[in-house]
C-alpha cells in the first residue's frame, strides 16, 4: 500500500479548459432550446451544467461571453456530425455531398433540433447587438462560399447542369434550407416532407 506520504504527493487531475467551456456550452444549448435565450443566466446554466457558478464565471465573464462562445460551438458540433455522416459515404457522388451538407442544416434529428432553435433564438438578440449579428453572418457567409465551391468543382467535373450559375444555384439551395428550418420546427412539415423538397431541387441541378 502508499503511504499517506505518497498519497499526498500525487499530482491533481489536469482539467481541460476548452473541454470544460464546451461542456458549459452544451448546457447553454439546453437552457435556451428550453426557455429562449433572453431566459439564459450563468446561474441557470451552471445549474444544468452540474457545476458551480464560480466555475461558470472563472471560463465566461460574461453571459454574451458565454453565449458567443456556445454559438461558436454549435458550428463545431455540426460540422463534426458532417464529418461523420460523410465518413459513412466512401464512394459519395456530389450530390451525396451536397445533400448530406444540406440534412446536417435541417432539425430533423434530435440533436439539430436543438441546434435550430438555439440558432433561431441567436437571431433575436442579433437584431439588437452588432457582436452576434456579425457571428451569425460570417458563419452563414462561410457555409454559403463553401456551398458554392462544391457546385462550382461538381460543374467542372460535369455533374452539374452546365447551363446554371454554381454561385446562384448555392444561394438557392442554401436559403432553400435556411427557409425550411422553421416550418420543420412548428411541425409544419415533417422531416420526410422537408428531404422530398430538398431532393426536388438537387435533382433539378445536378446531371
Amino acid at each position: 500500500m502508499r503511504s499517506h506520504c505518497e498519497r499526498g504527493l500525487e499530482m491533481p487531475k489536469r482539467v481541460d479548459p476548452l473541454e470544460r467551456r464546451r461542456h458549459i456550452a452544451q448546457a447553454v444549448f439546453r437552457v435556451t432550446a428550453s426557455h429562449g435565450v433572453e431566459a439564459v443566466s450563468l446561474r441557470d446554466v451552471a445549474a444544468e451544467a452540474g457545476v458551480s457558478m464560480g466555475m461558470v464565471q472563472h471560463y465566461f465573464r460574461t453571459k454574451d461571453e458565454m453565449l458567443l462562445f456556445a454559438l461558436d460551438h454549435m458550428r463545431v458540433r455540426v460540422a463534426a456530425r458532417l464529418h461523420a455522416r460523410l465518413a459513412h459515404l466512401p464512394d459519395a457522388t456530389p450530390r451525396d455531398i451536397a445533400r448530406a451538407v444540406f440534412i446536417e442544416l435541417l432539425p430533423t434529428a434530435e440533436d439539430s433540433r436543438a441546434e435550430a432553435a438555439v440558432s433561431v433564438a441567436f437571431y433575436s438578440r442579433a437584431a439588437v447587438k452588432p457582436a452576434y449579428a456579425a457571428a451569425l453572418s460570417e458563419g452563414l457567409r462561410a457555409l454559403l462560399t463553401v456551398t458554392t465551391e462544391q457546385l462550382g468543382a461538381a460543374q467542372r467535373d460535369g455533374h452539374l447542369r452546365p447551363d446554371l450559375d454554381p454561385e446562384q444555384e448555392a444561394a438557392s439551395l442554401f436559403w432553400l434550407a435556411h427557409g425550411l428550418v422553421g416550418p420543420l420546427l412548428v411541425g409544419l412539415y415533417t422531416p420526410t416532407q422537408a428531404l422530398t423538397i430538398l431532393d426536388h431541387h438537387l435533382d433539378r441541378i445536378f446531371t
